[in-house]
């Protein structure tokens, strides 16, 4: 193990060990990302795969910009509300679910977003032809399924299984709307796991959890650890029907692994955590050509349908610089760099670091379940940040504003402020 390793091994389990200091957050904004980072850091410096590259000085002052900024803006924050009165998680979690929400409302928004999503899913088929889980080959139709406009109601999926879970949490009683509700959830979440696209499952769980972290006693070790059984099991299961054992032993050869084929299982898990920073070190010491915004502003110019066509006109590479196209994915923060260069990294990563640091404050100076919910997201976000760059994407930004704007409708403006 080489010092980067050990060192940031060390800082990640440092991190882990705060969790028992007495009124701790788990899921603060600057200690949720230095755990991210430093374990996906650590990792990347096993070098364990032999398409693991050497990182050029530029590659890691390029990196250490980003997670500098990104800790910079979130400590600007703390700095501003550090004369405030935060709210303790155990007050916050008396008071999230309370009687004050408009109840009717909620379950009016789920039915229809239900309505929407199960209508697209059934127009898509029909255009489409098939479902990817019951095609010869479904790990590579799953990436061709969907429609636009039809396929971003489909993947509400998050937002309408949220939404759900929070009407059993707020609501007591009410029997006859929890079945319908809990018929509605079954065949969401059965429709959608048939198109083997694991990422928003994991979405909802992650969300569903910090919620109910902030707003509920629900989250005790018991229950943690049945959720993390369920999300494991998740991608356990769609990782079996993507891949089948001779696959898995492909996937080993493909990455071109150091260790023995008899821990084959692990190489898929290890190698979509290290070549995003691969990549990611790689394009920035390669890149030539900025974008000036294409990529960083994605959801606007694919919402307009100019996306395809532009990116066509200026002859832009889908995967700049990647090292293998096996893995193609770059970090959350490489856009920034692809778009504006240095100054990108060096500049939107630290607004990011103050937007969730400045909603993690709104949720504990005053929490409700819009707060909860706002800063619930950006809690996915960041653990995600090593990964893809969600919040540019379309789906992820109308899904924001569906949770953004229902939770805000619900919420009784009358309610007493504690």
């Amino acid at each position: 193990m080489n010092i980067i390793s050990f060192i940031s091994f060390i800082i990640f389990f440092l991190c882990i060990g705060s969790f028992f200091k007495k009124d701790t957050d788990i899921f603060s904004p600057g200690r949720l990302f230095v755990i991210v980072w430093s374990l996906a850091l650590g990792l990347t410096n096993l070098k364990l795969s032999r398409h693991q590259i050497e990182w050029s000085l530029f590659s890691w002052f390029m990196l250490f910009i980003t997670l500098f900024s990104f800790l910079t803006g979130v400590f600007i924050v703390y700095v501003i509300n550090s004369d405030k009165q935060l709210k303790t998680i155990k007050s916050i979690r008396t008071f999230a679910f309370n009687s004050s929400l408009d109840n009717d409302l909620l379950f009016k928004y789920i039915v229809i977003l239900f309505i929407g999503y199960i209508f697209s899913y059934i127009i898509s088929y029909l255009v489409i032809g098939y479902v990817p889980v019951f095609t010869r080959f479904p790990g590579l139709y799953r990436t061709n399924w969907g429609i636009f406009g039809f396929g971003l109601l489909i993947q509400t999926f998050p937002t309408l299984i949220l939404l759900i879970i929070l009407y059993y949490f707020i609501v007591k009683g009410n029997r006859g709307k929890k079945f319908l509700l809990a018929n509605l959830f079954i065949i969401t979440f059965i429709t959608y796991a048939l198109l083997l696209q694991r990422y928003y499952i994991i979405f909802a769980i992650i969300v569903c959890a910090a919620i109910l972290y902030y707003g509920s006693k629900f989250f005790r070790l018991r229950n943690l650890i049945i959720i993390l059984s369920i999300m494991f099991s998740v991608i356990y299961s769609m990782s079996y029907i993507r891949l089948s054992t001779t696959i898995v032993h492909y996937l080993y050869y493909l990455s071109a692994m150091k260790y023995s084929i008899k821990y084959a299982i692990f190489t898929e898990p290890y190698m979509y955590i290290t070549m995003n920073l691969e990549n990611f070190a790689n394009a920035v010491d390669k890149l030539q050509h900025f974008t000036y915004g294409l990529f960083t502003f994605d959801f606007i110019f694919a919402l307009t349908g100019i996306k395809h066509p532009v990116a066509e006109y200026l002859n832009l590479s889908r995967f700049p610089d990647i090292i293998t196209s096996s893995f193609n994915t770059f970090t959350m923060f490489f856009i920034y760099y692809r778009d504006f260069g240095i100054i990108g990294l060096g500049i939107i990563p630290l607004l990011l670091g103050m937007l969730f640091s400045t909603a993690y404050y709104k949720m504990r100076t005053t929490p409700n379940i819009n707060t909860i919910s706002i800063y619930s997201i950006f809690v996915f976000v960041i653990l995600f940040s090593f990964f893809v760059p969600i919040i540019s994407f379309l789906h992820f930004v109308f899904n924001f504003l569906i949770i953004y704007l229902v939770t805000r409708a619900i919420v009784n403006k009358k309610a007493v402020s504690f």
